[in-house]
C-alpha cells in the first residue's frame, strides 16, 4: 500500500474521532445548561419558576435540540460528501501506483531483455509493449508505428486491442496525422472525446467513439524513433495528467529498447546475408574451379587436333595426296568449330549470367534451323561414328525465333546425343506440333539418366553426374544453355530417360495465336 493511502485512511480515522468527541460535547452542553439553570435559580432565593418561565425554558431547550440535532444532520452530510472525495482520491491513488507498478514490471521486462543482448525479436518486443500497455492503462487499444529511416514515413508495426484492424497496416507522413504531429514535434498529446486544436480535430475519428487518447513519441535523445498510440472506447472515465506523465517516462525507455532491437535486427539480417554470400562465394570458387579444369580439358582437346593437322600439312607439305590433304583439312576444319562452339557456349554463359543476352527474333522455319545444325554437326557424327536420322513435319508454321540462338540448341542437344550414343548407333530428331507448341526431340542410344540425377541435369554443370558414369568428356554447360536459351524464347526443355535404354531431350516452343501457315521448304532427309 502507498504511503499516500496510508496516510489518507490515518486522517480519516483522526477525523471521525473529532467529530464524535464535537458530538458528545455539543450534547453534553445542551443537558448541563438546564440543570444549571434550576440551581443558578435555587441560589439567589426562587424556590420555585414561574408557569412562563417554565414554559420559556421547555421551548428554549427544544429549540436548542432541533437546532443541535440539524447540525449534526448537516456535519453527517458533508462528512459523506468528504467521504467520496477521499474514496476517489484513494482510488486514484490505488490506480496510479498499480500503473507505477506495472510499468516498472514492463520496465524490468526490458531492461532484462537488454541485459540479456535483446534475443527478443523487434516484432515480439513491440508487441509485448501494446499488450502490457492496454492492461496496464486499462484500455481498450494500443497501437506502435515506427520511423522507416529511409522513407521518414510511419508505418503501423503493432497493434493490439479493440478495433485493432483500425490501425493495422496505416502509415502517416510526419506531420500528418495525429501520430504525424506527436512525432514531428516530438511532444506527447492528450485527447479527450472532442479535441480543442482545431488542427488535430479534422483528423479524429468519431465513428470509432474514443472517448481519451494518448499519443506519445518514442524517444532516443532528440530524435523520434516511433509513436505510442493508446485509446479508451466508449470508457466512462478519460485518461488524466498523471497517465500521460507516467506513461511519458516509460515511453522514453521503451525508444530505447526498440532502437537497440532495431540494431539488433539489422545485425542479424547483415550476419544472415554474409553467410549466404559465403555460401555463394563457396559455391562459385567449387564451380569456377571444376569449370577451369575441365574447360581448359576441353579447350586443349580441340587446338591439340587443331596444331597436330597443321604441322602434319606443313611437314608433309606436297607429299600428302589431295585425298589426304582434303581429310586433313575436314578434321582441322572440324576441330577448329568444335573449339570456337566451345567458346561460343562460354560467351553465351557469361552473357546469361549477365542479363546481356538479347533476341533477334524473325519469323524462321524451325525445320530449316534444325536441318542446318544437322550439318553443322555432321563432324561431330563422324568422329563419334553415329547416324542422324532426320524426322520432320512439313506443316509446322514459322516460328519468331533468334536463327543463331535456335540452331545452337539443338546443336548442343545432338553433340550431346552423339558423345553419350554408342559408336554405330543412330540418333533421332524429330520435329512435331503438340497442340499450341512445336516440339524438337532429340533421341539418342545411350546409357541413359539414374532419375535422381534428371532434377539436375539442366543445371550449370550438371551434366557432370553423367560424365561420371560414361566418361564422355564436356564442359557441362550445353544442356544449361539448352534450357536458358530456351525459355528466352519462351519455351521450356525436359528429357524423358531410363537407365540402359536411352534418352529423349525435348524442347517445345509456344506457336503465336493466329499462326496457321507453314514454311513449304523441302529438306533433305537422312535415310
Amino acid at each position: 500500500m502507498s504511503p499516500e493511502i496510508t496516510r489518507l485512511e490515518r486522517l480519516d480515522r483522526r477525523n471521525w474521532w473529532m467529530w464524535g468527541a464535537a458530538f458528545v460535547l455539543i450534547i453534553a452542553l445542551t443537558a448541563t445548561i438546564p440543570a444549571l439553570q434550576h440551581d443558578v435559580l435555587q441560589l439567589i432565593g426562587v424556590d420555585s419558576e414561574p408557569a412562563q418561565l417554565s414554559a420559556a425554558r421547555y421551548e428554549a431547550l427544544v429549540g436548542l435540540l432541533g437546532l443541535v440535532c440539524l447540525f449534526i444532520l448537516y456535519i453527517i452530510l458533508k462528512q459523506r460528501e468528504l467521504q467520496v472525495v477521499r474514496t476517489r482520491l484513494a482510488g486514484e491513488l490505488s490506480e496510479l501506483e498499480d500503473v507505477r507498478t506495472r510499468l516498472s514490471e514492463v520496465s524490468a521486462l526490458f531492461n532484462l531483455a537488454t541485459s540479456l543482448n535483446l534475443q527478443l525479436r523487434l516484432d515480439v518486443i513491440l508487441e509485448i509493449i501494446v499488450r502490457r500497455v492496454v492492461s496496464t492503462l486499462r484500455a481498450q487499444q494500443a497501437s506502435i508505428m515506427l520511423v522507416d529511416p529511409g522513407t521518414g514515413v510511419l508505418e503501423t508495426r503493432a497493434s493490439y486491442g479493440l478495433e485493432s484492424e483500425f490501425a493495422r497496416n496505416a502509415r502517416q507522413k510526419m506531420g500528418e496525422g495525429i501520430a504525424g504531429w506527436v512525432a514531428q514535434r516530438k511532444e506527447a498529446l492528450l485527447l479527450g472525446a472532442k479535441p480543442g486544436s482545431s488542427q488535430l480535430g479534422q483528423y479524429y475519428k468519431q465513428n470509432r467513439n474514443i472517448t481519451s487518447a494518448l499519443s506519445l513519441p518514442l524517444r532516443v535523445g532528440d530524435r523520434c524513433v516511433g509513436v505510442l498510440n493508446v485509446n479508451r472506447i466508449n470508457h466512462p472515465e478519460p485518461f488524466q495528467e498523471h497517465h500521460r506523465e507516467t506513461l511519458r517516462l516509460f515511453a522514453e525507455h521503451v525508444g530505447s529498447v526498440i532502437e537497440q532491437a532495431e540494431a539488433m535486427e539489422r545485425l542479424a539480417r547483415q550476419n544472415q546475408e554474409l553467410e549466404a554470400s559465403n555460401l555463394q562465394l563457396t559455391e562459385l570458387n567449387r564451380v569456377k574451379d571444376v569449370f577451369l579444369s575441365t574447360a581448359s580439358h576441353e579447350l586443349k582437346t580441340p587446338l591439340t587436333a587443331v596444331i597436330a593437322y597443321a604441322e602434319l600439312l606443313e611437314h608433309h607439305d606436297g607429299k600428302l595426296t589431295p585425298e589426304k590433304q582434303g581429310d586433313f583439312l575436314r578434321r582441322l576444319r572440324g576441330e577448329a568449330r568444335n573449339l570456337l562452339g566451345l567458346i561460343e557456349d562460354i560467351l553465351d554463359l557469361t552473357r546469361l549470367e549477365t542479363g546481356k543476352l538479347r533476341l533477334e527474333r524473325v519469323p524462321a522455319s524451325i525445320n530449316a534451323i534444325v536441318h542446318a545444325a544437322v550439318e553443322t554437326c555432321q563432324a561431330t557424327a563422324e568422329k563419334y561414328k553415329v547416324r542422324f536420322v532426320e524426322l520432320y513435319d512439313d506443316s509446322l508454321p514459322t516460328l519468331p525465333l533468334d536463327e543463331i540462338k535456335a540452331r545452337q540448341v539443338v546443336v548442343n542437344l545432338l553433340v550431346n546425343a552423339a558423345k553419350f550414343s554408342p559408336a554405330g548407333s543412330e540418333v533421332a530428331i524429330a520435329t512435331r506440333r503438340d497442340g499450341a507448341c512445336v516440339v524438337v526431340e532429340v533421341v539418342d542410344r545411350g546409357p541413359g539418366i539414374r532419375p535422381e540425377d534428371t532434377v539436375h541435369i539442366f543445371s550449370l554443370f550438371g551434366q557432370g553426374m553423367r560424365q561420371k558414369s560414361s566418361g564422355s568428356g564436356g564442359l557441362g554447360i550445353g544442356l544449361h544453355l539448352v534450357k536458358r536459351l530456351s525459355e528466352l524464347h519462351g519455351g521450356h526443355v525436359g528429357v524423358n530417360t531410363h537407365p540402359g535404354q536411352g534418352s529423349t531431350f525435348w524442347v517445345r516452343l509456344p506457336i503465336p495465336e493466329g499462326e496457321a501457315g507453314a514454311v513449304p521448304r523441302p529438306v533433305a532427309l537422312a535415310a
